[in-house]
């Protein structure tokens, strides 16, 4: 929590209160207002508090566009690193909820992005002609090498190194928590910050600016899940594969967009990431390449994945081994009300390491929209049945 602060007059003689101000409530000082502050003054995020190698900041533009929709600020430094952030004023759970996965999805669009794409959206967002981002860099660090820097930021873009900052006013603690979804869903080698940041009424115009890190993540290594089914409706086999091996490298795409065989994977996924949970704190599926999506969990190392594998469906507990031995005594302690819980034939069972899953016949339904209903609604049950017993 933030202490309040106090202003000790000349010669001690009286000590003043500063009045907390609520960003949103104080003239104009908005989200956009907290934007150009940021931009405009880099060293106001504590940096060296979340991830230091991404410093020094260089602001590069304000409403960088992306295919996830406009970013708030996007910096650089003069290692190539990206430092994006999304300025959020904290209004309801379920916008809470959503913030962090918007900042994912940032993350993942300009991870598909070539120097070139950068350099191009940079200069439209700035209006400004030719590789904006080194000569940006330069006016600070005059001994950048172009084509050094050109490469060191292709480097960044193509493992998806991002630092991801969420700066708002009044971020709540349960917001916190949300940040270790980033660690159990291993999508691109990144860290995330949430910035609160305090505002202060000194009195004759002049206003305090506290920030302070309520929660980051630890850098973590792009991986997905390649299932392989089975068969004989046991459970897909689990492995975890480099992304970029895995996704066709022959998958045409003009720069900086996705292919056309992404673009209907996302749009078929789209209803089923953007289903409602009835847990109001639960965070959305994350869209994994070729065929599936991943559920968070509030255990570390541990998901819920749902997928579609030909005509067959499917949902099962993922998770690294180690971390299903930490639940497995309370899950299959719970195996009857689980059971009742779960999606009709689920199985739950434990052979050398414990397993959850339901896989729905081929020949139940070919609808598209019939089987995104039921991936819908499994990914809900398992999330009313396994949240609760995991939160604790």
């Amino acid at each position: 929590m933030f202490a309040d602060i106090l202003l000790l007059e000349q010669q001690g003689a009286q000590v003043r209160r500063a009045r907390r101000l609520e960003l949103g409530e104080t003239g104009g000082r908005d989200e956009a207002w907290l934007r150009d502050t940021l931009f405009a003054h880099p060293d106001l995020l504590p940096l060296e508090e979340i991830e230091p190698s991404f410093g020094p900041l260089v602001p590069l533009c304000r409403e960088l566009r992306t295919e996830a929709g406009p970013l708030d600020i996007a910096y650089i430094n003069p290692q190539g690193r990206l430092t994006l952030v999304e300025c959020k004023l904290w209004r309801n759970p379920e916008a809470r909820r959503k913030v962090v996965a918007q900042a994912l999805d940032y993350a993942r669009a300009i991870s598909r992005w070539s120097y070139a794409d950068l350099q191009r959206q940079v200069s439209a967002a700035t209006g400004r002609k030719g590789n904006v981002p080194y000569e940006l860099v330069r006016e600070r660090e005059p001994e950048v090498s172009e084509h050094r820097f050109a490469d060191a930021v292709t480097r960044a873009l193509r493992s998806g190194r991002f630092l991801l900052l969420i700066a708002g006013d009044g971020i709540r603690e349960d917001v916190g928590a949300m940040a270790e979804l980033v660690n159990r869903n291993a999508a691109s080698a990144f860290s995330l910050g949430l910035v609160e940041v305090a505002l202060y009424d000194l009195g004759g115009g002049g206003l305090a600016i506290q920030p302070r890190v309520l929660a980051r993540t630890q850098l973590i290594e792009r991986t997905i899940v390649m299932l392989r089914s089975a068969g004989d409706g046991a459970a897909p086999a689990v492995s975890l594969v480099d992304e970029d091996a895995a996704e066709p490298a022959a998958a045409p795409r003009e720069a900086g967009l996705e292919s056309a065989k992404q673009a209907l994977y996302r749009a078929w996924w789209a209803p089923v990431i953007a289903a409602p949970f009835d847990d109001p704190e639960q965070p959305p599926p994350v869209l994994r390449w070729p065929n599936h999506v991943r559920l968070p969990l509030p255990v570390s190392d541990l998901w819920v994945t749902a997928y579609r594998e030909g005509a067959e469906l499917g949902v099962f507990l993922g998770g690294s081994r180690e971390a299903k031995a930490k639940v497995a005594d309370k899950l299959l302690g719970a195996r009857e009300a689980l059971t009742q819980e779960l999606p009709e034939g689920s199985v739950i069972e434990e052979d050398g390491e414990l397993k959850i899953a339901t896989v729905r016949p081929a020949a139940d339904s070919a609808d598209d929209e019939a089987r995104r209903t039921w991936l819908s609604s499994a990914l809900n049950l398992y999330a009313n049945a396994l949240r609760s017993r995991l939160a604790g």
